[in-house]
């Protein structure tokens, strides 16, 4: 009985327990040093997209744009560094927590805004440009997945702790930020210079999709801190805009949840395809050519291409039995396995496409050769008649004639010194030389 009636105090467990969590508290306390009137503050001064604004983001998009086509990661941060995308964006996220009607009309007009600049200001970009082949930096903003929307989830979550802080640095959030939303842009940008609409329609997608989640999550965190909630005079009034603020964020919640489901379903079964090939669809006489993983509302595949003996009905039936270990078992596996005449006409293209490639590397290789012999021959006979007459500045040859440039026009004599000599020079007594002046 007197261990029974002993103080929680004399457990030396217990406090140290409720000490621990004490502190573990404080480390993860927000609302501490949050400062609610500067961050409404600064939220609605960043809105709009405006003088400096405006020109920023061109910048921002003309150096991400060069990252994305050159394929260089650097670069591409190097842009979101100075990206002002932020603003909208999480203005938009912060009206829905404070049921600001207005300022979500605001932020949804001048998201419109820096779409129509980014998009426009990437395709002069790309049509300038004299690559258009798209990188790996390009294609990875093509496909949405469900990292995409972790991104845009923490990154948004990411953005509304970190200016909301007492002390903050705008740096932080704008990175955050522009990491989900400046390379889908961009992309969209090089689809419309290039024709390619499937890449512009899929980084718009990705891009609706993160700026959705940036938002909700930045709504989520507004929520969580208690900002304080705009309150209009007229009672009518603010249940109205109330009712106006739930339907908004359904309609943009359920929908981008579904998505989401949708893209976590999509990468669960592409990972689970690509464990199934690389563990059960191994075999001693032939190796897979070609693998294609298939997701779609209805139908889901799994086609492998097959070259070397085949497969016996045994082994066949062995995969499709595997197919429900991996959670497979809805998808439809087809195997396509070449035959002997298949596979040596496949060899047989092969190798024609590789002469092919070879020759015209030859003939590049001549004609680069040729061109090199010929400047090489032009710098020589340059040199050799301004040791005599330093009023030549320039001379370039063709296939049957040379031009010559002076600095003023040369008198009779020496034109005609000139072009015996150049014709002694080159091997050539009908060789044509025409005398030009420098502009």
């Amino acid at each position: 009985m007197a261990l029974l009636s002993r103080p929680r105090h004399a457990y030396p467990c217990v406090m140290v327990t409720q000490g621990f969590l004490r502190r573990l508290r404080a480390l993860f306390d927000l609302r501490a040093d949050t400062d609610f009137e500067r961050t409404d503050q600064f939220i609605r001064q960043n809105v709009d997209f405006k003088s400096a604004n405006a020109w920023t983001l061109v910048f921002a998009i003309f150096i991400a744009s060069v990252g994305l086509n050159v394929n260089s990661t650097a670069v591409i941060i190097g842009a979101m560094l100075i990206s002002p995308l932020m603003g909208p964006i999480v203005g938009a996220g912060y009206a829905l927590g404070v049921n600001d009607f207005d300022l979500l009309k605001r932020s949804l007009r001048n998201i419109g805004i820096a779409m129509a600049i980014s998009v426009a200001t990437s395709m002069i970009f790309f049509l300038l440009s004299p690559f258009d082949e798209a990188q790996s930096e390009i294609l990875s903003r093509t496909t949405p997945s469900f990292y995409d929307v972790l991104i845009a989830v923490f990154g948004g979550a990411a953005g509304i702790v970190a200016l909301s802080r007492t002390e903050r640095g705008n740096a932080i959030p704008g990175v955050a930020i522009a990491t989900a939303l400046m390379p889908p842009l961009c992309t969209a940008g090089f689809g419309l210079a290039n024709l390619e609409w499937g890449f512009f329609l899929g980084a718009m997608y990705l891009f609706v999709i993160n700026s959705v989640f940036i938002c909700l999550s930045t709504s989520f965190f507004v929520r969580y801190l208690r900002f304080a909630k705009v309150n209009y005079p007229n009672k009518d009034d603010q249940s109205r805009i109330r009712r106006w603020i739930t339907v908004v964020a359904t309609l943009v919640s359920v929908p981008s949840l579904v998505t989401a489901w949708l893209l976590l379903q999509q990468s669960s079964f592409r990972a689970k395809a690509r464990t199934f090939i690389d563990q059960e669809a191994q075999f001693k006489d032939s190796f897979i050519l070609d693998r294609k993983i298939r997701f779609g509302w209805q139908e889901r595949s799994i086609e492998l291409t097959l070259v070397g003996e085949k497969i016996s009905r045994a082994q066949r039936v062995r995969l499709e039995e595997r197919k429900a270990y991996y959670g497979l078992e809805k998808a439809e596996l087809i195997l396509k396995e070449l035959s002997m005449d298949e596979r040596m006409k496949t060899a047989k293209a092969s190798e024609d496409r590789q002469m092919v490639y070879q020759r015209k590397i030859g003939e590049l290789e001549m004609k680069i050769k040729s061109v090199e012999t010929q400047r090489g021959l032009e710098a020589s006979i340059l040199g050799e008649l301004r040791a005599f007459n330093a009023e030549v500045v320039d001379a370039w040859l063709d296939d049957d004639a040379v031009t010559l440039v002076w600095t003023k026009r040369p008198i009779a004599k020496l034109r005609q010194s000139s072009e015996s000599f150049l014709r002694q020079r080159v091997g050539k007594t009908d060789l044509k030389v025409v005398h030009s002046l420098r502009l």
